[in-house]
């Protein structure tokens, strides 16, 4: 009985030691800490204009991407992203304030999300219907757009200098044994 008292003594100290170093709940009445603001990149609003031929790192993303797939399954997944990734977009414009981003895409209806990550509705030409979301994340806008059978992020980052833009396009899927990457870039409109 002794030995356990003796014991428990150095487990007792040991806890409350390690409480007051870590406590499990604030004090009363201490402020939490206030949420970090993303950093927006002003940079990053205006129009911009593809370069160059992109159709080509495209196709060769999409058929490295698939190639690995069931052979009756690889066609009818290559067709698919062929049909939605193609034409890669002529050009690009950005808007945003604090709490709402605004991409436009060669003239189709402005995509309106919260800057905050809460995500909406929105319905493609097509008629299939997405949740997309847009989230600042180190100076970068990253717009992602979640279907039943997949989902697709947009990584916008600007150059120094902001007359470039870069879309860094991730597809995922569980049909695909691995995510679908290609970039596209595009110089500022004059």
């Amino acid at each position: 009985m002794k030995r356990s008292r003796l014991l428990a003594l150095p487990i007792a100290l040991l806890l409350l030691i390690a409480a007051t170093r870590h406590p499990a709940h604030p004090r009363a009445g201490a402020q939490e800490p206030a949420p970090v603001a993303a950093v927006q990149s002003p940079g990053m609003q205006g129009t911009f204009v593809l370069e160059g031929a992109a159709n080509e790192a495209v196709v060769a993303a999409i058929n490295s991407g698939t190639a690995k797939m069931n052979f009756i399954k690889r066609p009818i997944a290559r067709s698919r992203l062929k049909k939605t990734n193609l034409p890669p977009y002529a050009w690009v414009k950005i808007e945003h304030t604090p709490s709402e981003v605004s991409i436009e895409m060669d003239g189709r209806k402005p995509i309106l999300t919260p800057a905050d990550g809460k995500s909406i509705k929105w319905t493609r030409e097509d008629g299939e219907v997405f949740d997309v979301n847009t989230v600042w994340e180190e100076g970068k806008l990253k717009e992602t757009f979640v279907a039943g059978d997949g989902s697709r992020e947009n990584l916008f980052s600007v150059s120094p200098d902001g007359n470039a833009l870069t879309i860094q396009v991730t597809i995922r899927s569980p049909q695909l044994k691995a995510p679908i990457v290609y970039k596209l870039d595009y110089r500022r409109k004059a």
